[in-house]
């Protein structure tokens, strides 16, 4: 290790262990039985959205409007428990789909200043908001999934559905699915990745929750629903179980997504996803590799025989353009694919939205490659956060700019494959106009909160129970004390595991995180 490493590293580690302390004494400060006045959550984000240009970077001050706007942002109960905070960005519309009894939220709007939609919702139950274009906080006192776009002003969508952990691989789904079929070619696919046995279950509000399917999936097999029975399901809301978390879900109304891993993560080594033919009898399957080269087998499920094998250079993609056929991608490194228009529409004009992934398959991450017809949006999770697009065949810069937490920056630069990179997380979507669905990326960061909120409260516990046996009163003091090297190395490997990433998880985006939590 160079000695720039060296410090830099250990520069992180203690950005970590400050901020870790502070959240010590906060979790402290909350478990006194003690009445607390309502109040906005620490680094409540700001409304404004910050105007960026190409190679501008600039600190924003905080205005009085925006500090008595941050109230909009309020914890929703006076309980002693975390509040999921998190941004997504949207193209018209949020579907907020609960797994919990009586979950509370509330969505802000960091462009019109104030609460678009607050209320409860229960296990299954969705609520539609029609937020409109922009950026959004979301604020939860328990998990729930978000699905952005227009599902249900536009019904020619597609998507991977994703559970209250942001995860693609579970053991139950809830989704709304669009509100009508109108090509013939679409369906709902459960995708089993060992032998399972599941359920789906109608959800409509007014309805007695049935169970419209029960069957056996073989491993690496599937399961779907299609033609007139999908047509009698306009709107509905289902959920999909399973006997064990084994089982992916493609709600499959048009190209316009990328695709779940056997690891639950949109990256990976293996992959299984339906290539369609909805809009214009053809689909373009890319796959793409990072920072390795990657040896590919594309195999047709149904046959068997190969449809492509070949090797993806480092930062690159290859595209396979393929008509209603059911593939297994493996590969020898982790990549991504998506189900995207690139190769077989030459034209800037094709409706639809998706995130990117990136090599951890989070989508929320540093380094994202993706194709658009058009545009791109960016969106921060993080402040003061330099990004770069890159043309991801040329390398020549795009955009450069800075955005802070919540906020977004359109960019278009046309037709193309991108790269884009920055110094902490942030999620991509490329797409054209106001036609796409996606379950939004953003509920991966609760796993970090809980992970920090967790380990914090065991180091709190554990200092109370020495200070104890040593006879010692508990003080504030100990409470602030730095962390130790054994402490400090729970909240790191906490923040790793919980969230399943690749690399160490950045000291700048858990002190953030630590900063922004907020409980009652």
């Amino acid at each position: 290790m160079s000695t720039t490493s060296s410090r830099r590293r250990a520069r992180r580690l203690g950005l970590v262990a400050a901020a870790a302390a502070a959240l010590v004494t906060a979790s402290i400060a909350y478990s006194r039985t003690r009445k607390v006045p309502a109040k906005a959550p620490a680094g409540a984000p700001a409304i404004t959205p910050t105007k960026t240009s190409a190679k501008t970077h600039g600190k924003q001050s905080v205005t009085p409007r925006q500090k008595r706007l941050a109230s909009a942002a309020a914890p929703l109960a006076a309980k002693k428990r975390l509040l999921y905070t998190t941004y997504f960005y949207t193209a018209n519309e949020a579907v907020v789909h609960g797994y919990a009894k009586d979950t509370h939220v509330r969505i802000v709007s960091l462009e019109r200043k104030g609460t678009v939609w607050k209320g409860v919702v229960g296990v299954g139950e969705t609520r539609l908001v029609n937020t409109g274009r922009g950026a959004f906080a979301f604020v939860s006192d328990k998990k729930a999934s978000i699905l952005v776009g227009t599902p249900s002003r536009c019904a020619v969508v597609g998507y991977w559905v994703r559970d209250e952990r942001g995860s693609f691989l579970s053991k139950r789904f809830f989704t709304r699915l669009p509100s009508a079929v109108s090509n013939g070619g679409e369906r709902v696919i459960v995708w089993a990745w060992e032998n399972t046995r599941i359920k789906i279950i109608d959800r409509r509000p007014k309805r007695q929750s049935r169970t419209l399917y029960s069957a056996r999936i073989r491993a690496n097999g599937h399961y779907e629903i299609t033609g007139a029975a999908l047509r009698r399901l306009n709107g509905a809301v289902l959920e999909i179980r399973a006997d064990k978390p084994v089982i992916g879900v493609q709600v499959y109304y048009d190209e316009g997504f990328f695709v779940q891993s056997s690891n639950g993560n949109a990256s990976g080594r293996h992959f299984l996803t339906f290539v369609g033919r909805i809009t214009d009898g053809r689909n373009d399957l890319s796959m793409f590799a990072y920072k390795q080269a990657a040896k590919v087998a594309v195999t047709d499920i149904k046959s068997g025989k190969a449809i492509w094998r070949g090797t993806i250079k480092p930062g690159k993609l290859h595209t396979l353009t393929l008509t209603d056929r059911y593939v297994r991608i493996d590969s020898d490194v982790s990549i991504s694919a998506a189900v995207a228009p690139y190769a077989h529409h030459l034209g800037s004009s094709y409706m639809e939205h998706h995130f990117a992934a990136g090599q951890e398959g989070t989508g929320v991450e540093d380094d994202l490659m993706l194709t658009t017809p058009r545009e791109l949006w960016l969106f921060s999770y993080f402040d003061q956060n330099p990004i770069t697009v890159t043309d991801g065949h040329s390398g020549r810069v795009v955009w450069r700019g800075t955005l802070d937490a919540g906020h977004a920056a359109p960019v278009h630069p046309g037709r193309g494959f991108y790269r884009v990179r920055s110094l902490k997380g942030v999620s991509a979507m490329g797409g054209a106009m106001a036609c796409g669905a996606e379950f939004s990326p953003a509920g991966r960061l609760f796993a970090l909160d809980e992970a920090l909120f967790k380990v914090l409260a065991q180091i709190r516990r554990a200092r109370q129970k020495r200070a104890a046996a040593r006879g010692q009163r508990w003080t504030r003091a100990q409470a602030q004390a730095p962390l130790t090297k054994t402490e400090l190395d729970q909240v790191v490997h906490a923040a790793r595991r919980h969230t399943r990433r690749a690399a160490p998880a950045a000291a700048a985006e858990v002190r953030e995180r630590i900063k922004k939590m907020q409980s009652r």
